[in-house]
């Protein structure tokens, strides 16, 4: 079966989760014999891809060696994967500044094609909606148009390439999936990894939500990565839930090479790692540390990350009179973020609301004991972490009283959760969609345009 799969990113040029979901699921499917194009917008052509065959699709050549003969690669080559990469300038979820910035550095080529009619009626209702602008505040001024962009350049990509579904990754790419369904006939899923609703709340950017209804309604299929994502995107853009396939993420098994602190200092750390938004609850972990430390005053908290609250988080922290006890180092990639976790005693997840979350995982496989929202898809799959609801900030204080001061207590969580967490791999990920797959081809072999029952397994209780 071969898969033509759009998305945004991809490692080791990430902005969040989305790029490591999509490679742990494609390195798995494609050792299940399923053969992939990967399309991604291209930023500097400094990608790197070592598993993969890299595609310009601006020149329409291979990077350096020929797909037909992987002896002639330098890197490993897998022959079911190939990446290609089409002339684009933001990454997912980019903000205003970070645009500007890719503007400055970058000019694209030329593109000659033409606007498939479904995106432009896409798009172009939105401008209308919108006055003309072609903007969000939230995302930079010419966002739209990059996703057109993209788009364009997927739909002259595919009438290169022979595939039997399309597989569109978050919104940004759900333009570029309804033009192709639309064009080749072939069956669209839409995989959720990540909803406005989310990131916004229930308000939010409408322009991004009209593109999110469009591309999940339709599809054949949408995957969402937990069930608490399935019941929002039901909810939000009114799917059959029996439309709507949940394949939760996994996590790479990893082993901590180094140590980087002693496990017996005094000084203890709490971590919260991830992009500094209204999403993630870094105010939720500001205040529930305000109440840990005078209990345990030799505690330092990390927030490591970036994000348009950051300075807001900031200056709660100087008003507290707390920033001898805070540090703030940054958005963190490769080895940093292994580094950052070994370091720490606890790591806090309060997300408002958390498709799923994968840093937990990555926490829990170095052996790091986490605290996790209850508003997140990784709490339906993880037992041996302990939940707290997001506004429950003094409920989150004692549960990191009680992992720092216990050393007892935080022993025995690491022990079952070093367990459980071997069972949540991409593996058992690219199984689940193997399946989603198999449905929607044969359905598409009996003419059908919709698949019903595919999420038929019962939601697990915790």
């Amino acid at each position: 079966m071969k898969i033509f799969m759009l998305g945004w990113e991809y490692p080791p040029y990430i902005s969040g989760g989305l790029g490591t979901a999509c490679e742990g699921l494609t390195k798995s499917l494609a050792k299940l014999g399923i053969k992939i194009d990967f399309v991604v917008p291209r930023l500097s052509g400094r990608e790197n891809a070592p598993h993969m065959t890299l595609f310009d699709a601006s020149t329409g050549k291979m990077l350096g060696k020929d797909v037909d003969d992987p002896s002639q690669s330098p890197v490993k080559f897998n022959p079911n994967l190939s990446l290609i990469g089409t002339p684009a300038l933001i990454s997912a979820y980019c903000k205003p500044e970070e645009y500007a910035q890719w503007v400055k550095d970058f000019r694209p080529g030329e593109w000659n094609g033409e606007i498939p009619p479904d995106i432009e009626a896409i798009l172009e209702s939105e401008k209308r909606e919108s006055g003309g602008k072609t903007g969000a505040s939230q995302y930079g001024t010419d966002l739209f148009q990059e996703v057109e962009h993209y788009a364009r350049n997927a739909v002259k990509i595919a009438r290169t390439r022979q595939f039997d579904i399309i597989h569109a990754h978050d919104w940004m790419t759900y333009a570029a999936g309804i033009a192709l369904a639309r064009l080749t006939g072939k069956p669209l899923i839409t995989h959720v990894h990540s909803l406005e609703y989310d990131r916004s709340g229930p308000v939010g950017n409408q322009r991004i939500k009209q593109i999110e209804a469009a591309g999940v309604t339709a599809a054949t299929v949408a995957i969402a990565v937990s069930y608490y994502t399935r019941s929002i995107v039901n909810m939000e853009h009114k799917v059959p839930l029996e439309r709507i396939s949940v394949v939760h993420n996994g996590v790479y098994t990893k082993q901590v090479r180094k140590a980087y602190r002693d496990p017996d200092s005094p000084t203890k750390i709490v971590l919260f790692m991830g992009r500094i938004t209204f999403q993630k609850g870094p105010d939720y972990f500001i205040e529930a540390a305000a109440r840990v430390i005078p209990y345990l005053p030799n505690t330092m908290f990390i927030v490591a990350g970036t994000g348009d609250m950051l300075p807001r988080i900031q200056n709660r922290v100087h008003e507290m009179g707390l920033a001898r006890h805070f540090l703030f180092p940054g958005f963190m990639k490769g080895p940093e973020v292994e580094r950052m976790y070994s370091m720490a005693d606890v790591y806090i997840m309060p997300s408002v609301s958390e498709p799923f979350g994968i840093a937990p995982l990555e926490a829990m496989s170095l052996d790091i004991p986490v605290i996790i929202s209850k508003q997140s898809g990784v709490s339906e799959v993880l037992e041996h972490a302990l939940k707290v609801d997001f506004w429950d900030i003094e409920r989150m204080a004692h549960l990191i009283i009680g992992v720092l001061k216990y050393r007892e207590v935080r022993d025995d969580i690491i022990g079952m959760a070093r367990e459980e967490v071997k069972r949540i791999h991409w593996d058992a990920a690219a199984a689940k969609t193997l399946e989603v797959y198999k449905q929607v081809h044969n359905a598409a072999q009996a003419g059908a345009k919709t698949v019903h029952n595919v999420a038929k397994s019962p939601r697990r209780v915790k």
